[in-house]
């Protein structure tokens, strides 16, 4: 079973752009390691989704704890990041 947490999970403006990054960490506790990771992020405003990307993480090792940072292009932070009133962030798969 994997055993990922993800936590510090903020979403923010990308540097010197109008464009919304989720930026996190996630931590393996599954007790092996993964060369890659397909995450998942949904982001919200109220009940609908407004993005819905994946993206991967490579090079997990078992025990590790690795930063991540995706940059959502179809967004717009002046426009939306105010409104967005949850997420979700789980995995997608891992080998």
């Amino acid at each position: 079973m994997l055993n990922l947490d993800y936590h510090n999970i903020k979403i923010d403006k990308y540097e010197n752009t109008n464009q919304i990054v989720v930026k996190g960490e996630v931590t393996n506790n599954s007790g092996r390691s993964y060369n890659s990771v397909a995450v998942r992020i949904i982001l919200f405003i109220k009940n609908i989704s407004i993005a819905n990307v994946v993206f991967t993480i490579n090079g997990l090792l078992n025990g590790g704890n690795k930063e991540f940072e995706k940059v959502i292009e179809d967004l717009e932070y002046d426009h939306v990041a105010k409104d967005i009133t949850r997420y979700e962030v789980y995995t997608e798969s891992a080998y």
